[in-house]
C-alpha cells in the first residue's frame, strides 16, 4: 500500500486558498498559544536542519525560522541550467517549498554566495561585514527568538568560509541585538532583544564521538529526541522534515522518508545554559502581554476546541482577535493577528479568490478580474471592503447567506512596478542592493497585486489578504496557479546568451519576441559598443495577438577596434527593452524575471581545427553553445542515446557536467567510449562531484579518482607544468594572460589520485596552501586521448572569458587531423 501524505502536505504548494482540516487549524491554535520562538542561522539553502525545523515549529509548536546569509547563488543546479542570479531565485523558492511543510519562516540577508570560499575572513571582505552583520541583527531584533541555534561551528570545521561566517556573525549578533547602542536607528523602531541562549547544531560530521562526549560534558551539552510523532498531522516530525529536504531538488537533496526515534546534539555557545526544554529560559506569557483573562480564554479554547464544527469556535476566536488587535504595532502584533484571522477563515471554512483571465498585464491597462467567495460555514457574514493594491473594487457591502457562493467580475487598471525579485533591481557585485530597507530578510517580493478584504462576522471585522492568482487546467495535472505579473507590452530575448566573433567575422544575432499587447507597434533600437557594425539599427516590431511571438535579426560584425562589451535593446520611447525568463518546476511556484535584455559580445582571437563534436548532456549547461560559438558543429545526446550513437563520426565527445551523478549508467557504456578513444578518438570528460554514489570510482581508461580538491580564488596563478603540451600551444599558443579576468574559481573537483599514464597539464592554488595539480589530466589510449578537466568551463565560457575559450579550444582541437 502506497503511503500516503497527508492532505496539507500534498496541497502546501499548490495554493494558499485550500481550507485547513480541524486537525490542523488545532495546531495553528496551538502555535497561536505558544510565545516560545526560535531562530536557525545558516549560510545557503540546504544548509538547515529541515527535521529540526518541523520538530521546533510542529512538535513544539514554537515560531521557527531559517536565516540564511545567501540564497545559493554561487552553487551548481542539478535540474536545470539556471545559474547565478537565477539559480538563487530557484534556491530561494525552494527553501520557502521547504517551510510550506516544516513550518518555519525563512528570512534572508543581502550577502551574495559567490561561490565556494575558504575563509570566513573572505567572506567577510567581499561581503562588507558589518553591513551583513546587521543584517543579523535586524532579522534578531523583528523576529525576537528565545533561542538562537546555528548549523555550523565559528572555525574552520565549518568546512566553507560562509558556513563558518554564519556561525561567527550569529556569536556577535547574539550580542550585538541586546546592545541599544548598537544601529539605534534600528532600536528606535524595533527596541533591542536579549534571546536567552546560543547552541551550535552540532553533528557526528565534526565529532564522530558526539553522543559520548555529551554523557561525559552534560553542560556543555544538551540532547533532543525530534523524531516524534504529531498525532493531529498523521506524520512524524523526521517525516515531515524529510519532505521539506527534498525540496532541495537542484541540489540533489531528495531523500528517503525517515521515521523513528533521531536525537540531536546542541553546544552551547553563549547565554544560559538548558538542560531539559529549549525553552525552559523563557517566561513569559499571556497574561504579562495581555492579562490572565485572555490567557484562560486561550487555554479554554484549546481544552474544548470542537473539531467537528469548527465554526462553533468562533466566539471565543473573535474574543481573540479583539484583544490581539489592541496590541502596540510591531511585527509580534502583526504576525499573531494574521494567524488569528487565518484560523477563523478556516473555522467557517470561508473560500476566497482574486483571478485573472491571464497571468499577464501591462501597465495602466484594463485587467479583468474575478471575485470568487464561498461562505461555507452556518453563519451569516459581511464582505464591507474589497480591493486590489488600495483600490476599492465594491460599491457596498456584500452579505453573505450561510452557504451562499458570489462571483463577480471586475475590470480595474493598476499602477504597478515590472514583477520582479526585489533584490535583483539594482546592479551588485558581492552584496545585494536593497533601497527600501522595509525588505532587508523579506524571503520574497511582495505580490504584483494583492487583494485586501474586511469581513465581518457576528460583529468583528477582520482583515484577509490574498495574492491575486491567474488559474488553469494542465490536461496531466489538473488545476495550476500562478501569481498575476505586470509587464512590458513586449519582451525580447537574445537566442544565445553570448555573442563570440573573430575579427572581420560576421554573425546574424536573432531576437524572439513577445507580445504582452492586444495589439503591438513600436520599433527595438540596437546599441553596440565601439568597434561592432549593427545592421540594421532599427528594426520594425508588429504583433497582433497577446502572446505571439515572432524571431527578428540583425547582423554583427567586428571590426579591428572592437572592444568587449554589451549590445542593450531599447523601444521607441527610449526605455530599456527587457527580456522574460521563467523559473518553472513542478516544486515551486513559477517565478519571473524581467531583466533589460542584454547580450555580451566579445571579439576572440582563437583559432580552432574545425570538426565535429559530440556532447552527452549531464545537468543542463551552456558548454554546448560556447562550442557551437567557436566554430564547431556540435550534435546533442543523452546517456540513454549512447547505443545508438555512432562515435566514430565524431572528432571530439565531450561528457557534460557531472554526468555520472545524474546518470551513473554510464558506467555500463566505458566499454564503447574506451574503444572509441583506442581508435583514435579524443574523449573529454567535465567534472563531476565526488559523492558518496561515485567517490570510489574509477575513471578513464586507465584509473584515476575524484577528489574535494578545489581552487577558489579566481586570479589564482597558474603553473605549466608541460610547457610543450599540445593542449598549451596548438592551435592556440596559450599563456598566462588567458588566465586573466575568470570569474568565481578556477575549478572544482580535481582528480586527486591517477595513474602514471597521466600528464597533469597545469597547477595552481589559493593563498596559504599546497599546489593541485589535478584540474587538467590527459592520457594517450591507442591511437586517441582520454582528458579529465575540472576548471570551471561551465561557469567561465558564459560569461564570455577570452581565455577559457582559448584553452577550451585547444582540448577540442587536440590531436585532430
Amino acid at each position: 500500500m502506497k503511503y500516503l501524505i497527508t492532505l496539507t502536505l500534498l496541497i502546501a504548494n499548490l495554493s494558499l486558498l485550500a481550507n485547513k482540516r480541524a486537525s490542523e487549524i488545532y495546531v495553528d491554535l496551538q502555535k497561536l498559544h505558544s510565545l516560545n520562538r526560535v531562530l536557525y542561522i545558516a549560510a545557503h539553502p540546504d544548509d538547515e536542519n529541515t527535521r529540526l525545523l518541523a520538530y521546533l515549529s510542529l512538535g513544539e509548536k514554537a515560531e521557527t525560522a531559517y536565516l540564511s546569509l545567501t540564497r545559493g547563488d554561487g552553487g551548481q543546479n542539478l535540474i536545470g541550467n539556471e545559474l547565478s542570479e537565477k539559480l538563487g531565485v530557484l534556491r530561494t523558492q525552494e527553501l520557502l517549498s521547504a517551510r510550506s511543510y516544516d513550518g518555519a519562516r525563512q528570512f534572508f540577508t543581502r550577502a551574495v554566495d559567490f561561490g565556494y570560499s575558504k575563509y570566513a575572513e573572505e567572506s567577510f571582505r567581499k561581503w562588507g561585514k558589518e553591513q551583513i552583520l546587521s543584517d543579523v541583527v535586524l532579522v534578531i531584533r523583528k523576529f525576537r527568538p528565545d533561542i538562537i541555534i546555528t548549523r555550523f561551528p565559528p572555525d574552520s570545521r565549518g568546512g566553507h568560509g560562509h558556513h563558518t561566517a554564519s556561525a561567527i556573525l550569529a556569536i556577535e549578533a547574539f550580542e550585538k541585538a541586546a546592545d541599544p547602542d548598537y544601529l539605534p536607528q534600528q532600536v528606535e523602531k524595533y527596541g533591542a532583544w536579549k534571546a536567552t541562549s546560543l547552541y551550535w547544531n552540532t553533528s557526528y560530521w565534526w565529532m564522530k564521538s558526539i553522543a559520548d562526549s555529551a554523557k561525559k560534558y552534560p553542560d556543555k551539552y544538551f540532547v533532543k529526541d525530534i523524531g516524534g510523532y504529531s498525532p493531529q498531522l498523521g506524520m512524524s516530525y523526521n517525516e515531515i522534515g524529510t519532505i521539506a529536504r527534498s525540496q532541495h531538488k537542484c541540489q540533489g537533496f531528495g531523500a528517503i522518508l525517515e521515521r523513528g526515534s533521531r536525537l540531536e546534539y546542541f553546544e552551547h555557545l553563549a547565554g544560559e545554559q538548558i538542560t531539559t526544554s529549549f525553552f525552559e529560559k523563557s517566561h513569559q506569557t499571556w497574561t504579562d502581554i495581555i492579562d490572565e483573562t485572555f490567557e484562560n480564554r486561550l487555554e479554554k479554547l484549546l481544552a474544548s476546541f470542537d473539531f467537528v464544527q469548527p465554526a462553533s469556535n468562533l466566539k471565543d476566536l473573535l474574543y481573540i482577535n479583539k484583544r490581539l488587535e489592541k496590541l502596540p504595532d510591531s511585527p509580534f502584533k502583526e504576525e499573531k493577528l494574521n494567524l488569528c484571522n487565518e484560523i477563523i477563515v478556516n473555522c467557517l471554512g470561508l473560500y476566497i479568490e482574486v483571478v485573472g483571465d491571464d497571468y499577464s498585464f501591462v501597465q495602466e491597462e484594463k485587467v479583468p478580474l474575478t471575485l470568487n467567495i464561498i461562505n461555507r460555514s452556518p453563519l451569516q457574514l459581511t464582505v464591507d471592503a474589497f480591493g486590489v493594491n488600495g483600490k476599492n473594487m465594491i460599491a457596498e457591502k456584500l452579505v453573505m447567506k450561510a452557504g451562499q457562493q458570489i462571483e463577480m467580475d471586475f475590470e480595474e487598471a493598476f499602477e504597478a512596478e515590472y514583477t520582479n525579485p526585489y533584490w535583483l533591481l539594482h546592479p551588485y557585485e558581492d552584496r545585494f542592493v536593497v533601497k527600501d530597507e522595509a525588505k532587508i530578510g523579506q524571503p520574497e517580493s511582495e505580490p504584483t497585486l494583492q487583494a485586501n478584504f474586511h469581513i465581518t462576522v457576528n460583529g468583528r471585522t477582520i482583515d484577509i489578504q490574498r495574492p491575486v492568482e491567474y488559474k488553469w487546467r494542465d490536461p496531466s495535472f489538473g488545476e495550476k496557479r500562478r501569481d498575476m505579473i505586470c509587464t512590458p507590452t513586449f519582451t525580447a530575448n537574445f537566442e544565445n546568451d553570448i555573442l563570440i566573433v573573430k575579427e572581420g567575422e560576421q554573425k546574424t544575432v536573432r531576437l524572439r519576441i513577445h507580445s504582452f499587447a492586444d495589439s503591438l507597434n513600436d520599433y527595438l533600437y540596437v546599441k553596440a559598443p565601439k568597434g561592432w557594425q549593427i545592421t540594421p539599427r532599427e528594426i520594425p516590431v508588429a504583433l497582433v495577438d497577446k502572446h505571439s511571438e515572432k524571431w527578428v535579426e540583425f547582423v554583427v560584425k567586428a571590426t579591428e577596434n572592437a572592444v568587449k562589451g554589451v549590445i542593450t535593446l531599447t523601444s521607441s520611447s527610449k526605455e530599456k527593452i527587457r527580456s522574460l525568463q521563467e523559473i518553472d518546476y513542478p516544486h515551486i511556484t513559477t517565478q519571473t524575471l524581467l531583466l533589460p535584455s542584454e547580450m555580451p559580445c566579445v571579439k576572440l582571437d582563437v583559432k580552432i581545427n574545425p570538426g565535429k563534436i559530440a556532447y552527452i548532456k549531464g545537468v543542463d549547461d551552456a558548454v554546448p553553445e560556447a562550442i557551437r560559438q567557436l566554430g564547431f558543429e556540435v550534435k546533442e545526446f543523452t546517456v540513454a542515446d549512447l547505443p545508438d550513437v555512432d562515435l566514430s563520426e565524431f572528432n571530439s565527445v565531450v561528457l557534460g557536467i557531472r554526468i555520472y551523478n545524474v546518470h551513473s549508467e554510464l558506467f555500463n557504456h566505458h566499454e564503447k567510449l574506451f574503444d572509441y578513444v583506442e581508435s583514435g578518438g579524443n574523449l573529454i570528460m567535465q567534472y563531476n562531484t565526488a559523492s558518496r554514489s561515485i567517490r570510489d570510482e574509477e575513471f578513464g581508461p586507465a584509473p584515476f579518482k575524484l577528489s574535494r580538491n578545489r581552487v577558489t580564488e579566481e586570479d589564482a596563478e597558474v603553473v605549466f607544468l608541460e610547457k610543450d603540451h599540445p593542449i598549451l600551444n596548438l592551435p592556440n599558443k596559450i599563456t598566462n594572460r588567458d588566465f586573466d579576468g575568470w570569474v568565481q574559481e578556477r575549478g572544482l573537483y580535481f582528480a586527486g589520485e591517477w595513474s602514471d599514464a597521466y600528464t597533469p597539464i597545469l597547477s595552481w592554488h589559493d593563498q596559504g596552501e599546497e599546489p593541485v595539480d589535478g584540474a587538467l589530466i590527459v592520457m594517450k589510449h591507442g591511437k586517441g586521448q582520454f582528458v579529465y578537466t575540472g576548471i570551471s568551463f561551465f561557469r567561465e565560457l558564459p560569461k564570455g572569458v577570452e581565455g577559457a575559450y582559448r584553452l577550451f579550444a585547444n582540448i577540442l582541437s587536440y590531436n585532430h587531423e
